[in-house]
């Protein structure tokens, strides 16, 4: 027979403590009444539901038992229970934990929450951390002052009936119940490996999604309705007010796992799942089928984007109530402004601001400050691929802006991650300590593999090379020498020269075709990063000689080798897109970001070439001659190199976030190209008798006037060739000459920025 419920003092039935404090009603069923069952918790009957609190000094058992809030967690021995998470043990080493660490909190961190590094001096309250001996005993009845009287503590318990917690509700169940559903989780799944971006962990992902549709699959079913997604939402937010301090640096994947899902699932990994979702709709083709599923209600690639992108900004909205700055904020929060970057242009203001918001975040989370990696361990490998790649990150974005980093070298301290793949590190101890075995002993895998993190450390690796670029190209009152340029060189071939073998960039590299399916035929995917990797390097040089060439240190022909090469290596990747299909996402980005400014360099050497232009600045020699050294190229060469990348821009759909960059661009190469062939002809009548430097600068200086006149002359002659009246007149080039091409700063002949 059944046990007969417990009945209180005034004979009603005793409700479970998840009942009552969420002030529901219960159904008085023994061992654990239905709706515990159906919402996962750990269904419990207090002997004294309406004792207070003990006082501090009670003993631990009590306190851990009846007071600490950690004790409803969801039930482990539901059937909705992966084994995989492994509850039990680790939900008992917390609660272990959290009773230890009780104690000594209440002397030592009850006056100030956080405490003090070695390295934080001048922190407000650094002295009475350092010096925690000495006035201990003179504090210590100050300290327990403050947990004296526990019953005026804030309740620990989400009440959705309070008023103050209307909104919040509301906001979670609208952001719910626009949760992609089962079959469009499963299709956009799909491709989630071609983000090569650690701040999308397809392990991550892929588990809590596992989760989500596992525990509260009937929630979100087809059918949900606010009643349905609001029950989660109310867990979501009894998750929020549990400890949620990091493992120890011995824990494995069960633990890693437990940290930011399992019982403590929390609004900020429902967060990053948003933003998932949002750049997984963004990088699929506007006929995908995705976008056919009834639950899509007609949204194209970019409105079912920007919802995603609502929700997630949502769910930050909804950690606001305590803003605890921890890493999976952090990622939640970074994920949420790239998906906004994909989303609009990355020429927005609106992305700086925010992205500055995510670097104080990541400051305050302290992943600018890690130590170096002594023991291998899940957590410690996801926080060094944090770490450098948002490292890396703030250097891109101040190279493109600008604009001064906001983390230094100075400041900064991030062990790079191993060269392992996400299987072998969330593998299981056993695994990852064979996949550590076969690196080599600079962190490389020796297998030739290529992983995110092989294109994350290669990239990370050139992050001072970048920084040093900033603090010459930005440092105020203050010239650089040619020798800092140089010095600035070498370390980068040297770093250049450090990679393995199966990353470094060969001009003879083929695709993959059809008949190089063998074992040693590198994939599309693996000659994309290869030649990726290369763009940042060529990127790096080019930065590089551009200080040179601004210093007058050196001539311009560095420069365009390296500009013209750079060209080369995205017009390849574009004319391979069709095998890149997974990552076309991207060729915007990679078409401003690499190609504008090598692309600007080619345009005016071709201008010069073609006497359209003033000739390069003239280079100093040691020997204080001056040394004039016109850049040598192949105008045809050239001229194609142009006319591809411009096909590549021209292909850029109006749905990307470049598209208004990358049209404006492609009218100005148009007419660069059709004004050098249309000066062809008149060049190529021109008789003189002098030399071939003094014809040079004799046509350049002495007949400029004239040529432009006969130009234009031409130019009405021949009514097919569409050119803007502006540029129809008496020194129509004149807007070319100035613009410094080398100093940065062109296009800029509008009112509207093109350049962040």
């Amino acid at each position: 027979m059944p046990a007969e419920p417990r009945r209180r003092h005034n004979g009603v039935p005793q409700a479970c403590e998840p009942c009552r404090k969420s002030k529901i009603r219960c159904d008085h069923e023994s061992p654990k009444c239905s709706r515990c069952v159906v919402r996962g918790l750990n269904c419990v009957y207090h002997p004294a539901p309406m004792t207070k609190r003990r006082p501090p000094h009670a003993s631990n058992f009590e306190r851990t038992a009846y007071e600490d809030p950690i004790d409803f967690r969801r039930s482990v021995e539901s059937s909705h229970t992966s084994t995989e998470y492994s509850f039990p043990s680790a939900l008992d080493s917390s609660m272990g934990h959290s009773a230890n660490t009780y104690k000594s909190a209440s002397k030592r961190n009850s006056l100030f929450q956080k405490e003090v590094g070695q390295h934080e001096t001048t922190r407000f309250s650094a002295v009475f951390f350092e010096n925690q001996d000495s006035f201990g005993p003179v504090i210590d009845d100050v300290t327990n002052s403050s947990l004296q009287d526990p019953a005026q503590e804030p309740s620990q318990e989400f009440d959705v009936r309070r008023r103050e917690h209307w909104p919040l509700m509301e906001l979670a169940v609208n952001t719910l119940l626009n949760f992609p559903t089962a079959r469009t989780c499963e299709r956009l799944v799909e491709g989630i490996h071609y983000i090569y971006d650690v701040w999308v962990s397809p392990t991550m992902i892929q588990q809590c999604l596992d989760q989500v549709w596992r525990e509260y699959g009937n929630c979100l079913g087809e059918h949900r309705t606010r009643e349905s997604v609001s029950r989660m939402a109310n867990d979501l937010f009894l998750n929020d007010k549990k400890p949620h301090t990091p493992p120890d640096n011995d824990f494995d994947r069960t633990g890693w796992i437990n940290w930011f899902a399992g019982p403590l699932l929390r609004w900020e990994m429902i967060g990053i799942l948003f933003s998932w979702a949002g750049m997984a709709f963004r990088h699929r083709q506007e006929w995908d089928p995705v976008f056919e599923l009834p639950e899509q209600q007609g949204r194209n690639r970019n409105s079912a984007a920007e919802r995603m992108r609502e929700c997630a900004s949502a769910c930050v909205r909804l950690c606001e109530d305590r803003f605890e700055i921890s890493d999976i904020m952090v990622i939640c929060m970074k994920n949420s402004i790239k998906l906004q970057s994909i989303i609009i242009s990355d020429e927005s203001d609106r992305i700086r601001v925010d992205y500055g918001t995510v670097g104080s975040a990541f400051i305050t989370a302290g992943l600018h400050r890690l130590p170096q990696l002594k023991k291998l361990t899940p957590y410690s490998q996801y926080r060094a691929c944090i770490a450098s790649s948002m490292y890396y990150l703030d250097k891109c974005e101040s190279l493109f802006n600008a604009r001064p980093p906001m983390l230094s070298r100075h400041f900064c301290q991030y062990p790079l991650p191993l060269d392992l793949c996400e299987e072998d590190v969330y593998g299981g101890r056993e695994r990852l300590e064979l996949a550590l075995a076969r690196l080599d002993s600079n962190g490389w895998n020796t297998a030739g593999r290529i992983f995110t993190t092989t294109w994350l450390r290669a990239l990370a690796m050139l992050s001072p090379i970048r920084e040093g670029i900033l603090e010459l190209s930005l440092r105020i009152n203050q010239q650089f020498t040619k020798e800092e340029v140089e010095d600035l060189i070498v370390q980068l071939r040297r770093i250049v020269a450090s990679y393995p073998p199966h990353i470094r960039y060969d001009r003879n590299l083929e695709w993959p075709s059809n008949l190089s399916s063998g074992s040693q035929a590198r994939s599309a995917h693996q000659v994309y990063i290869i030649n990726r990797i290369q763009l940042d390097v060529l990127q790096c040089h080019f930065l590089l000689q551009r200080l040179l060439v601004s210093r007058k240190f050196n001539g311009g022909q560095d420069l365009f080798d390296i500009a013209q090469e750079a060209l080369s290596i995205i017009t390849s990747l574009w004319l391979h897109r069709d095998q890149l299909q997974d990552v076309t996402h991207a060729f915007d980005w990679i078409s401003v970001s690499y190609g504008m400014p090598c692309a600007g360099i080619l345009c005016i050497e071709l201008l010069r070439a073609s006497n359209l232009a003033p000739p390069s600045p003239a280079t100093e020699s040691s020997t204080s001659d001056v040394i004039h050294a016109p850049v040598q190229l192949s105008r045809s060469q050239v001229i194609q190199s142009l006319t591809m990348y411009k096909a590549l821009l021209d292909w850029v759909r109006p749905t990307d976030n470049n598209a208004q960059l990358s049209s404006k661009l492609s009218k100005v190469l148009q007419r660069i190209i059709d004004t050098v062939f249309d000066s062809l002809g008149l060049l190529h009548g021109v008789q003189t008798q002098h030399s071939p430097n003094e014809q040079y600068y004799q046509r350049q200086y002495e007949m400029h006037d004239q040529q432009s006149q006969n130009l234009a002359t031409s130019i009405d002659a021949e009514h097919d060739f569409d050119l803007d009246p502006a540029l129809i007149a008496s020194n129509d080039m004149d807007w070319l000459n100035t613009i410094d091409w080398t100093q940065g700063g062109w296009l800029e002949q509008s009112n509207q920025p093109f350049l962040r």
